[in-house]
């Protein structure tokens, strides 16, 4: 019997991948789970066809997949290419145009902002893909003075359209969709214009809106600066969507009380290590990334890393050594998940690359828990503060000591809650954690942490019942076998009080 993948490994879907088959070959690789970024959505309805085709997926795979929209914030993109990617070779002279109706190349960039262009300067430095490439503003000229040099026939854009002429600083592959932004070497001038950021637009509102009615199960904040752009966030669905996550992009580096504060309220933190790498040296990504797992794992938050994952993979069937060295690092930290962006909704093998990352997660995560076992002091790395809920911090110590010594094969337990289960996840069981609940958001988004499974039931009126049936359907799936051993932990209401873990025993099958 295969061990079941502990890492999550969450793909991005655009409106062309959105199709049942596709999202049925991902699932089948590994694939736990969908998010969509609103900033390459033009039909909303895409929403709506990927939250029917997730409950036709959770039916035939008899599991929960949750689904994460990322807010299109204030981030200006690149528009539509005519091929996949493009090379622009540094000293080349290219054209930025706002017309969204051109479809770009190599010469000619349509860009989604006419009014980040009018603010444009003569010498303003413009970084796309986070710096991958680096244009120069030479000059601004109509259209029809350049006409003849980008070599267009003049119907294709309007007469009078303003063109920002631009010269190569530094050669790089151009791609449909990517950021653009004014480059600014200075750290602190860069800290001032994000000051004067709004942080929650009037777009971003009504893409919060539409997706809680389209069943999403979390909202990611694209840039997150301040604990306050969580708490409008909240703010918006604590009345009618009260179970609906948000989680926090991490895309600039933070000042540590302020990282804390940010992950503190979020319910998720997601690590965008191509943002944070355009104001910060690679070594120091890398040890900023190790800082926010760390301060995730204390406060018993999800993680996930993102971008540049599998980026060699965009392009060509088979992975770079330094891909597969990268994910290797990340997989030891004990994150939660993978976050693909481009690599799945805009890649030519998005299949292979989700079977791709699957497997060589399996590989490190198997070696891990080897060593775990073979050198039990190993484990202390793993341990934890609990503050508070004393009871349900020995039981959770316990029932995962326990499972090693007894080389469990699951532990079950009844939540209404998913802090708990964070808790065991984080403690790093060596057993597959099945949790257990009767609300389906709950069970989704329990998908989302590291080594848990969820399943949804009708109420814990009899918790008896409701574990047996839970040891049928795990049998049924191959998760157990006869005379297997599972440690249950569960809770009760005590006088009327909240609902509480406080209860733990081992079974036999």
């Amino acid at each position: 019997m295969q061990e079941p993948k502990r890492t999550r490994i969450i793909c991005s879907v655009s409106e062309n991948c959105c199709n049942y088959d596709l999202l049925k070959n991902m699932v089948e690789a590994g694939c736990n789970g969908f998010t969509i970024n609103m900033a390459y959505i033009k039909n909303k309805e895409s929403l709506q066809i990927l939250d029917k085709n997730r409950c036709q997926l959770e039916t035939e795979f008899k599991t929960k997949i949750p689904i994460n929209l990322i807010l299109r914030g204030q981030v200006i993109r690149v528009g539509q290419l005519q091929d996949p990617e493009t090379q622009i070779e540094e000293g080349n002279i290219v054209y930025l145009t706002s017309d969204q109706h051109i479809v770009g190349n190599n010469q000619l960039i349509p860009i989604d902002s006419n009014e980040f262009l009018e603010k444009l300067n003569i010498n303003d430095k413009l970084a796309i893909d986070y710096g991958h490439i680096i244009l120069e503003l030479l000059d601004i000229q109509l259209f029809d003075q350049v006409c003849e040099k980008i070599g267009l026939d003049q119907m294709c854009l309007l007469s009078g359209v303003k063109i920002y002429i631009c010269r190569c600083c530094k050669t790089g592959t151009l791609k449909s969709f990517k950021p653009i932004s004014i480059f600014i070497e200075n750290k602190q001038s860069k800290e001032e214009e994000q000051q004067e950021q709004v942080s929650l637009t009037e777009q971003d509102n009504l893409d919060i809106e539409y997706a809680c009615e389209c069943n999403f199960d979390s909202i990611t904040f694209s840039k997150v600066n301040t604990a306050l752009d969580i708490i409008k966030v909240k703010e918006r669905l604590e009345q009618k969507y009260p179970h609906v996550q948000v989680f926090a992009r991490i895309a600039e580096k933070l000042k540590e009380e302020q990282l804390e504060e940010i992950i503190n309220l979020a319910d998720g933190c997601i690590i965008a290590r191509s943002h944070i790498s355009m104001t910060q040296p690679v070594e120091d990504v890398v040890k900023y990334q190790t800082q926010i797992i760390s301060s995730c794992r204390k406060l018993f938050k999800p993680v996930f890393v993102s971008t540049y994952i599998l980026e060699s993979m965009s392009v060509q069937p088979k992975p770079s050594f330094a891909d597969m060295g990268d994910i290797s690092n990340i997989v030891k930290q004990y994150i939660d998940g993978i976050l693909l962006s481009g690599e799945t909704s805009f890649g030519k093998f998005p299949v292979l690359i989700v079977q791709t990352l699957n497997n060589i997660c399996r590989k490190i995560e198997k070696k891990l828990l080897q060593e775990l076992f073979e050198q039990p002091q190993q484990r202390d790395q793993y341990q934890v503060n609990f503050t508070g809920q004393p009871i349900a911090t020995v039981i959770a110590k316990s029932c995962v000591e326990m499972a090693y010594i007894l080389q469990a094969k699951a532990i079950l337990m009844l939540t209404r809650r998913i802090q708990t289960t964070l808790k065991l996840s984080k403690l790093r069981a060596s057993c597959k954690i099945i949790s257990i609940s009767d609300n389906q958001q709950i069970c989704r988004c329990l998908n989302y942490i590291n080594n848990v499974q969820s399943e949804l039931v009708n109420g814990f009126a009899n918790q008896e019942e409701i574990i047996q049936e839970c040891i049928s359907r795990l049998i049924d799936k191959n998760l157990l076998q006869p005379k297997d051993y599972i440690v249950v932990i569960t809770g009760m209401v005590v006088q009327n009080k909240d609902w509480h873990i406080n209860q733990m025993k081992v079974l036999e099958i």
